[in-house]
């Protein structure tokens, strides 16, 4: 983890080529750490939290297919409640990604429209992801 608080700090100074770098290099070290504890039947939360962080990292680099593989391996233990939960919320959030990034190669340069959503109370991280992703105002 040392590698990936490095790596916010060169993310934070603009120097993402950089960052990127490390965040891969954290990732491999974290990844196989939850392999190896999964092997060796380390037990939870300890397994699940590895992967969670694993993912998390996943995420970081954009390897969206990893991070899916990953919060499956911590989901597929028996991770304590609130750990599934993060795993399934992470889950969200790397597919959601995904397809904003498959939809925004097709959108246009400088498109704005004005909508009005109605989401589920307990969908309400998905919102704050929009926003900050897109940078939208919000009405509540």
């Amino acid at each position: 983890m040392d590698l990936a608080d490095q790596a916010d700090t060169l993310k934070r100074q603009g120097k993402d080529e950089e960052a990127n770098s490390l965040y891969r290099q954290s990732l491999e070290a974290e990844s196989d750490a939850a392999h190896a504890a999964r092997r060796l039947q380390i037990g939870e939360p300890t397994e699940s939290v590895l992967f969670r962080s694993a993912a998390s990292l996943a995420f970081c680099t954009k390897d969206y297919r990893e991070a899916e593989r990953l919060i499956c391996m911590g989901l597929s233990g028996n991770p304590p409640a609130d750990i599934a939960d993060e795993l399934r919320s992470l889950y969200d959030t790397v597919n959601m990604e995904k397809n904003l990034e498959r939809l925004s190669l097709g959108a246009s340069e400088g498109e704005h429209e004005n909508v009005t959503i109605t989401i589920p109370v307990r969908e309400r991280n998905l919102l704050k992801v929009l926003v900050k992703k897109f940078g939208w105002a919000c009405m509540f």
